[in-house]
């Protein structure tokens, strides 16, 4: 991830919390489905634009990162590629605790 920008890998990491948190409830297809960029600027960057933050993951998606779908000048369909669940899975191998460590050294949004 040394190819993102600090606000990014805060982005990628908290969507990776928030996936492990709906399981076991919600099998991992469904756990791993965020909406669109609306959905997450309301989350995570609700003082940004909705512009900026549609930007903000299609350069996720370009890197490999994310996949989602065009639509309404919005990325749809948001969801973790295969490669940043390993790699998440990889660096934050004590789950919560460390992933909550992590996301603390990072201003809030």
């Amino acid at each position: 991830m040394e190819d993102l920008t600090k606000e990014q890998q805060k982005i990628l990491v908290s969507m990776y919390k928030q996936f492990l948190s709906k399981q076991p409830a919600l099998s991992p297809e469904d756990a791993n489905y965020f909406g669109n960029s609306d959905d997450m600027r309301d989350q995570y960057l609700p003082t940004t634009s909705s512009d900026y933050v549609s930007d903000l993951f299609w350069s996720l998606y370009r890197k490999g990162y994310v996949y989602c779908t065009k639509g309404e000048d919005l990325a749809n369909e948001i969801s973790l590629t295969d490669k940043t669940i390993v790699y998440m899975e990889n660096r934050f191998k004590n789950g919560f605790k460390e992933i909550a460590e992590f996301l603390a050294n990072f201003l809030p949004f």
